[in-house]
């Protein structure tokens, strides 16, 4: 093999790394801090070995220019690191639902250590997520992550990426649901603790002489964790049409990408 072709063949497969890796950097299961960095790192370099000889090369060659090539890098890296954001923005909804009840609930000073991020999450945000974990394992979704991964180099090609400004639109949108679909989610809750909250504000008004306060907060608390039992097969079912959602979403944003004549 000459030299000139073995440097092509460095350059396509590190092109197709950089996405896969970049995708793995912050995608749900596959980006999370319980996996180690190594695995990572070796599951993307045995996913390229299997998905490169089923790409087309035809016309990538090895540019000239060593900035070129680094400019394509970070557009494969970044398509990569997209994907996989806007499909944890899912997760980050809930953990976002999860802030908004606790406020409410009254545990905004009781957090838990989020496994998969290695961050203090809130309670109820963190019970709502590993619900929401267990629910994307128990769909495959994390079967269609690799699939959707596959896809998006048959969709958008290396080095054929090209922005526009219904690109622009169609991610802005996505990631301007966050705090709506959070406030969906959390809505049934927070709303029976605030009809709690006015309850007891009307018994402080007529019995003065009453503590409000300690009674108050352990009955939101045990009000809310009701309603959080009765509306769960909701909130399951729910979860699973944005999962799907989401990646419809995510593959009309890849059709978006493509490069136009």
């Amino acid at each position: 093999m000459e030299e000139a072709e073995l440097l092509t063949q460095i350059y396509q497969f590190s092109l197709v790394l950089a996405r896969i890796v970049g995708f793995f950097a912050v995608a749900p299961i596959f980006g999370s801090e319980v996996l180690p960095r190594r695995l990572r790192v070796g599951l993307a370099v045995l996913i390229v070995f299997v998905l490169f000889p089923t790409l087309s090369w035809e016309g990538i060659e090895l540019p000239e220019q060593l900035l070129l090539v680094g400019y394509q890098l970070l557009i494969e890296l970044f398509i990569g690191l997209l994907v996989g954001f806007l499909l944890q923005l899912t997760f980050i909804t809930v953990q976002l639902a999860g802030i908004f009840i606790d406020r409410k609930m009254g545990f905004m000073m009781a957090s838990v250590m989020d496994p998969l991020h290695g961050i203090q999450a809130p309670l109820i945000g963190q019970f709502k997520n590993v619900l929401a974990t267990l629910l994307f394992l128990s769909i495959n979704a994390h079967h269609y992550q690799l699939r959707l991964l596959a896809d998006s180099f048959k969709v958008v090609q290396v080095t054929n990426f090209q922005s526009s400004p219904e690109f622009l639109r169609a991610v802005l949108r996505i990631i301007g649901d966050l705090f709506p679909l959070a406030f969906q989610i959390a809505l049934p809750i927070m709303a029976i603790v605030f009809i709690v909250d006015l309850a007891f504000g009307l018994v402080a008004r007529t019995v003065p002489q009453m503590n409000v306060f300690m009674l108050g907060l352990p009955t939101k608390v045990f009000v809310g964790l009701v309603v959080l039992g009765f509306i769960l097969p909701n909130y399951l079912s729910f979860m699973q049409n944005l999962f799907m959602e989401r990646f419809e979403e995510l593959y009309q944003i890849l059709n978006l990408m493509i490069e136009r004549g």
